[in-house]
């Protein structure tokens, strides 16, 4: 029964983190860190202080009562642990990825995956393909990732490469080949491949990345491929970086940049990497007791000018950042300048274990370089938004936890064929309540949001609201894990008096055992809009699905360990009544 508990807490707690995503697939940093975790936990009595704040569950005051308690005694079970004063609850979200006895480490990993969608007539070839290897000999890592795209010819389409080197001497990092950076709230950079808003509404806006990090994802754009290096003295740390890499850009009749190509499909080679990117810069971060203040400069440099003339293919920026944790409270955020153009989040985090609050407030002017930065915003792409946010977790017992949000932002610039300004709104709600055999979930979402829509012939701004309600019902049984979801999403334009709706329903079983695990689903849908399904997948995909229509889909999911450090892995998924949509996942993953 525990192994099941574990098993349905690390899907239960990924689903959580990551259902508000729309359509995805590929894993954000924090879906690896979780699913690495989850095959390889920790030990609760050595994880340092920079990796427990990478757990999206615990507050800083958690933190500091696990550093504490540990310093007077070895944490030898999750009884010892409760003594901490941790609710229990979040205990429960923790224990897929915790230890209390030393994890031996894994030195080299191999990766080996192939998908094969149903075959389209349009395409040479539908097989996707990923191969990823890292090793690691002694304080020196490498690795090497490549990836074939369906439609593509070669099979190195896309590659990957580093070589890395770690101590704790003054010289603290240096990574060569592909990598990237995080640097404060993640204006001028971080993963591109992040999240704003969770159901868990206090801890995942505020960004706490590691600084540099070999670049390990496949998806295709915005990393950096050069140098970097990590230098530390006396609790100041000074990075310097430089960067030179090919990006694939649409290109106007004169030559000039109008968008870049972010699919990382490369049906035509002389298209590919058109457009060089040049970066080079440094930041230089004082560490303290409570917390870390840091700034960091750099320039851009792109070998064609933008056919917006207001966009600049060559500039400077720079921005200065802090974090502080002080028992219950936390001030944290980042003000930056680039290409002449300002940007901010600012916010301010308290509460101690039944109540916890945060308040952020961003503003990004139109037009600002958002090429490598992914901070909190409303859309994927943060330039020209204003926008307050306040969330709140709410732990009246150990059985019960409410996670509450709100949003406000403002585009104040025309955006496209857009009115100046289109403003929007969301409101989440979703309430937890877990037993020994049972648990439940309701979530409530609505979004009210301006937006650039058709309605019988006449395009222009309307005010969308998109509303949903779900309930999902775990039951523990003897052998398996029995998962009920109902879902209800509709969408409203005001001024039109016009209303459609999407229902969703599905029935889920896992079962685990010690060599194999299984998922089976089948979903039913019945709507007139767009409806999201977070499903599970091999390792490295992190999947929300698309439907509209009526229709029925299944996935079964499978996961064997041949041997003790051999894994494999292997998925089909088909919509019933739709042709060209079964796929086929192959994966072998290998840890030494």
């Amino acid at each position: 029964m525990f192994s099941l508990f574990s098993s349905l807490a690390a899907e239960d707690g990924a689903e959580k983190l990551f259902a508000l995503e729309e359509e995805t697939y590929h894993s954000t940093e924090l879906s690896d860190f979780l699913e690495n975790l989850r095959k390889h936990p920790l030990n609760i009595n050595k994880i340092p202080k920079i990796d427990l704040q990478k757990f999206p569950w615990l507050s800083e005051n958690d933190i500091e009562k696990i550093i504490s308690f540990r310093k007077q005694t070895k944490i030898l079970n999750w009884t010892q642990l409760r003594k901490t004063g941790i609710n229990d609850i979040t205990l429960r979200e923790m224990q897929p990825y915790l230890k209390f006895a030393e994890i031996k480490n894994s030195h080299f990993l191999q990766v080996s995956r192939i998908e094969l969608p149903e075959k389209d007539e349009h395409l040479p070839s539908s097989l996707k393909y990923l191969q990823k290897t890292i090793m690691q000999i002694g304080n020196f890592k490498f690795g090497f990732i490549s990836q074939k795209d369906s439609g593509e010819k070669d099979l190195l389409d896309y590659y990957s490469y580093f070589a890395e080197y770690k101590s704790k001497h003054f010289l603290r990092q240096i990574i060569l080949g592909n990598y990237r950076l995080a640097f404060g709230q993640g204006i001028l950079f971080a993963p591109k491949l992040g999240m704003s808003k969770s159901a868990e509404a206090v801890t995942v806006p505020i960004k706490k990345y590691t600084e540099i990090r070999s670049y390990t994802s496949s998806y295709e754009n915005w990393f950096l491929k050069g140098s970097v290096a990590k230098f530390s003295v006396a609790n100041f740390y000074f990075i310097p970086f430089f960067s030179k890499i090919g990006l694939t850009a649409n290109l106007s009749e004169n030559g000039n940049i109008t968008s870049f190509d972010e699919t990382g499909i490369h049906f035509e080679d002389e298209k590919k990497n058109n457009v060089e990117e040049k970066i080079y810069g440094c930041e230089i971060s004082k560490m303290f007791k409570t917390g870390k203040i840091g700034a960091v400069v750099s320039r851009s440099q792109f070998n064609r000018q933008f056919e917006n003339r207001s966009i600049s293919h060559d500039y400077f920026c720079g921005s200065t950042f802090y974090l502080f944790n002080y028992s219950a409270f936390a001030f944290f955020g980042e003000n930056a300048f680039a290409d002449n153009k300002f940007a901010a989040v600012n916010g301010f985090k308290w509460g101690k274990d039944k109540l916890r609050q945060l308040l952020l407030f961003r503003f990004y002017e139109k037009n600002f370089p958002t090429w490598h930065g992914n901070p909190f915003s409303s859309q994927s792409s943060f330039d020209n938004e204003i926008g307050l946010y306040f969330g709140t977790s709410f732990l009246p017992s150990d059985k019960m936890k409410l996670n509450i949000y709100f949003d406000l932002w403002k585009f104040p610039q025309t955006r496209y064929f857009e009115k100046m300004p289109t403003v929007g709104a969301e409101q989440f709600i979703q309430w937890e309540l877990k037993s020994k055999k049972n648990s439940w979930r309701f979530t409530f979402q609505n979004k009210n949001r301006e937006k650039y829509k058709s309605f019988e012939g006449d395009t222009k701004i309307r005010d969308l609201n998109r509303t949903l309600f779900r309930c999902d019902w775990w039951q523990f049984l003897s052998f398996a894990v029995l998962k009920t979801r109902m879902e209800l999403v509709a969408e409203y334009l005001p001024e039109n008096d016009f209303y459609q709706r999407g229902i969703l329903a599905y029935e889920q079983l896992k079962i685990k055992k010690s060599k194999f695990e299984i998922i089976a689903r089948t979903a039913v849908y019945h709507s007139q809009i767009l409806l999201y399904m977070y499903e599970n997948n091999v390792d490295g995909i992190m999947q929300n699905s698309i439907f509209s229509g009526d229709g029925i889909y299944s996935f079964l999911l499978l996961k064997y360990n041949l041997v003790r450090s051999v894994e494999i892995q292997f998925k089909i998924a088909d919509n019933w009544f739709e042709k060209e949509k079964m796929k086929l996942y192959f994966q072998v993953v290998s840890k030494f």
